[in-house]
């Protein structure tokens, strides 16, 4: 099975699968398309990644689900897209400075819930060069559905204290679907 087309395929209710099922996909892929090498952390089955790699972006899609992983190796010959199975809350197999932007698509209030987010954000700031762009798409604090329930969500300004605590930095989120917003955060240059 394909994953939807963005440019075929509006937003439709969340699915079993991938945010990429019902968030609005220009803003997300925008905020990345600058960029030279890119990581998508909590990848799931990588919709996300092979957006970005069909766009010509270089991706590192991590993430331990297996089948998943397997599913997007397969999908993804002849792009620019490498999937490797790893904990994204462990040190990242990558040098300082060495991608350009990173995605994490749903992932963030799993991590906050476990108190893991700072850690993560800090390892992406480690390997993010300079001026690099990280996109975080994440349930906004109101009721579901769809979503979480409201307890585990993060507030705005929680998520840009999150950021600003690894060195990161950003503006309030655009809302990319109902009850979704997207954060744009830059590493200082």
């Amino acid at each position: 099975m394909q994953p939807p087309d963005p440019a075929a395929a509006p937003p439709r209710a969340p699915g079993k699968h991938s945010s990429f099922e019902f968030v609005a996909h220009a803003p997300v892929l925008a905020a990345l398309a600058g960029a030279g090498r890119v990581l998508d952390l909590g990848c799931g089955r990588g919709d996300w990644s092979l957006g970005l790699a069909r766009r010509g972006i270089p991706v590192l899609a991590i993430d331990l689900w297996v089948d998943g992983l397997a599913w997007l190796a397969a999908q993804s010959h002849g792009l620019p897209l490498l999937a490797l199975r790893a904990d994204i809350t462990a040190p990242l197999p990558l040098a300082n400075g060495s991608v350009d932007g990173a995605l994490l698509a749903l992932v963030l209030h799993h991590l906050a819930g476990s108190g893991r987010a700072p850690g993560v954000l800090t390892e992406i700031a480690r390997v993010l060069r300079p001026g690099g762009v990280v996109a975080i798409v994440e349930f906004l604090p109101v009721p579901p559905p769809p979503g979480p329930p409201l307890a585990v969500r993060v507030p705005p300004g929680e998520v840009l204290a999150l950021a600003a605590g690894a060195g990161l930095r950003g503006d309030q989120p655009q809302p990319v679907a109902d009850h979704v917003a997207l954060y744009v955060l830059r590493k200082p240059a």
